[in-house]
């Protein structure tokens, strides 16, 4: 949420708390309890989409970043094998499909570094019968499937969270304009002939939609509720 957003709901919150300590007075007013409620189906739904858009897509940050560590760790791993292989059989072309540094994969796209490191992992498999001096066990060439593997399915997670966010950030901005016309138009118009029948109620309430600037800047009020007719 943005910053008038997180004020108004600072601001809904306070609305809420004042009907739920005068719910005896509000039982005497259908109309306005029918208003409360639907104001407050309009708070779970604020709520949910909260809970969505503040999904901690950090997290799979941090977890990629070290899905990448670890994949870099092995494509060196393998580059190194290849490189010490090429070298003894003077294969100039593998020698040059095997040479990365840490820097070079460092810069690389997340697909293409994994595209490197399957790259890398068969040819270790195309040659492993000529890399026993090497170490290269069954072992070594499975653990580097299933990063590749975690690796890969890795890729699209933190687009697809941000994704999520974005789509709860329209519906959030939705149910911010649904309470405000609620608030506006039925419920502060409700709430005015109570000026002159509960009137401890109704300036509690009004006191309750004054939207105030946590941050500075001031207070605004909400529109006079028109006169009673």
């Amino acid at each position: 949420m943005n910053k008038i957003q997180i004020n108004q709901s600072r601001m809904y919150g306070a609305v809420e708390l004042v009907f739920d300590n005068n719910s005896k007075v509000l039982d005497l007013f259908p109309k306005l309890k029918a208003a409360r409620e639907k104001f407050g189906k309009g708070q779970k739904l604020l709520d949910q989409f909260r809970q969505v858009q503040e999904i901690n897509a950090s997290g799979l940050t941090v977890g990629k970043v070290r899905l990448r560590e670890n994949l870099i760790r092995q494509i060196l791993h393998f580059s190194t094998i290849l490189m010490a292989h090429a070298i003894m059989i003077e294969d100039s072309k593998l020698k040059i499909l095997a040479d990365y540094s840490e820097n070079v994969l460092k810069r690389k796209s997340d697909r293409v570094l994994y595209d490197i490191g399957e790259l890398l992992m068969n040819q270790v498999i195309l040659v492993k019968t000529n890399l026993a001096d090497y170490a290269v066990e069954d072992d070594l060439i499975d653990n580097m499937k299933n990063l590749l593997e975690i690796y890969k399915i890795a890729i699209p997670q933190k687009r697809g969270a941000d994704n999520i966010s974005k789509v709860s950030t329209g519906n959030i901005a939705d149910v911010f304009k649904s309470q405000n016309k609620l608030l506006r138009e039925e419920i502060d118009v409700l709430m005015g002939p109570l000026e002159f029948t509960h009137s401890d109620f109704f300036k509690t309430y009004m006191n309750a939609r004054i939207v105030i600037d946590y941050k500075g800047g001031g207070k605004s009020t909400p529109p006079e509720p028109p006169a009673p007719k």
